[in-house]
């Protein structure tokens, strides 16, 4: 009896140990949308759109597995770029990461082998009209440390940012060399629209919390059961 109620007692150890040691990584959802000013009358919701995942860890303050899929408003969102490859990590110096997801295994995107926006990158700002380097297409999150599901201050939605040089991405028919991208961009301190196409603004971000995997929730379920059936059976003994 006593060894039984042992290995029972060290499965339910197992699984609470699993829940503890995980507890610090959370997969988060995020939507970024990059206001398309010049549809704003005519399609308006033409906005260029990033959907994607990633996992936060509150221990190290790290951001990994970032993925998701980047919408060309010139199509009216009908063409999507896959973003699999997180390939930037830039810590802001305050509060916050910088986290940067591309289409394709290379940081290279507009001529010249850059790729931010914004003031961020690195050569900084880049100008209203960008070509391309290698069809390549990235997505800029801004993730708070303290709490990634935070609203964002404007100082951090400054950091957002987006760069598309695929074929569908502008001019695709016509002149595949243009890109199309979007940041806040600043006249006179105030905060506007900067990039092309009269660039985006606002630019929105939500990051909310994953929900659990069905089978998280059944190791969670057996592992309730467990300490219930130990209980019992030490009350009965």
């Amino acid at each position: 009896m006593k060894k039984k109620l042992w290995l029972i007692g060290g499965a339910v150890s197992m699984i609470a140990g699993t829940q503890v040691a995980q507890a610090a990584v959370t997969t988060y959802n995020v939507t970024e949308t990059f206001n398309q000013v010049v549809y704003n009358a005519t399609n308006p919701d033409w906005d260029t759109i990033f959907k994607g995942t990633f996992t936060f860890d509150s221990a190290t303050k790290t951001v990994s597995n970032l993925t998701g899929s980047l919408s060309a408003a010139m199509t009216g969102n009908t063409v999507w770029a896959s973003l699999n490859y997180q390939l930037s990590t830039v810590a802001d110096g305050t509060d916050g990461l910088i986290v940067t997801v591309f289409k394709e295994n290379t940081t290279n995107t507009f001529t010249g082998g850059i790729y931010g926006s914004g003031g961020f990158g690195p050569n900084g700002k880049m100008g209203p009209v960008l070509t391309y380097g290698n069809f390549n297409a990235f997505a800029s999150i801004y993730v708070p440390l303290a709490d990634p599901t935070a609203a964002l201050t404007q100082a951090q939605m400054d950091k957002l940012a987006y760069g598309d040089c695929t074929p569908a991405g502008l001019m695709g028919k016509t002149d595949p060399k243009k890109c199309m991208a979007g940041w806040v961009a600043y006249t006179n301190g105030v905060p506007g629209p900067g990039g092309t196409m009269q660039g985006t603004y606002p630019n929105i971000q939500s990051i909310t919390a994953a929900v659990p995997e069905p089978e998280t929730y059944a190791m969670l379920m057996a592992g309730l059961g467990l300490m219930g059936f130990v209980a019992r059976r030490r009350k009965a003994a």
